[in-house]
């Protein structure tokens, strides 16, 4: 039987991992909101672009799904890449209902234009460890967020997440970026990978 003060100092482990986890996302997403700032992007972008261009035709709620997100907290995000001409909707030639998403010309020069800086931020960022360290973190990252996915889904907390998820796609901090939601006008996000349109884990794919 595992003494309580054994218990009581894994309890404190995990959660500063968990807020150690935490402190590392916000300073990321704040490095990578001075990356975009440079091509009229915001944090969340990025991703949504990527997934796009990795999965033309799929609908709104396909790539929310991928995001984890609802198809209607994903909806601020498309109407403002469409208003900037990166984003188009076309209708299902076998479907009349149905309405795909696809990259514009634009669009896929933005991706294009920000891919390289990103991918050195995060090179950047993993600079410390060698390459079996990294394949020991990504190996564990992926552990807790097939945990997390595993998890029952408690709806009070879905909701606050979802309306939030307009704000948390695309901001890292209130006082050092502007958010998709701000008042400034908009021009034309977590990440990029040489190999895949998913950041450093791969989510598996649904055939």
């Amino acid at each position: 039987m595992r003494c309580p003060e054994c218990k009581k100092h894994k309890d404190n482990t995990e959660m500063t991992l968990a807020w150690l986890l935490r402190d590392i996302h916000q300073m990321a997403q704040t490095r990578l909101a001075q990356n975009l700032v440079r091509y009229g992007l915001f944090v969340g972008q990025p991703r949504i672009l990527r997934l796009i261009h990795d999965h033309p035709g799929e609908t709104q709620k396909q790539i929310a799904d991928r995001l984890y997100v609802s198809g209607a907290s994903l909806s601020i995000s498309l109407k403002r890449l469409q208003k900037a001409n990166l984003v188009e909707k076309r209708q299902s030639k076998l479907d009349r209902r149905r309405h795909e998403l696809y990259l514009t010309l634009s669009g896929e020069k933005a991706i294009e234009k920000c891919s390289n800086d990103l991918r050195s931020l995060y090179g950047n960022m993993m600079s410390g460890l060698s390459h079996e360290e990294v394949q020991q973190l990504l190996g564990s990252l992926k552990t807790i967020h097939e945990t997390l996915i595993s998890m029952p889904d408690n709806s009070a907390d879905s909701v606050q997440v979802e309306n939030s998820v307009g704000t948390e796609l695309s901001t890292c901090s209130a006082n050092c970026l502007v958010t998709e939601n701000s008042e400034s006008d908009y021009k034309p996000e977590n990440s990029f990978n040489n190999n895949s349109g998913d950041s450093l884990y791969n989510k598996q794919e649904d055939n």
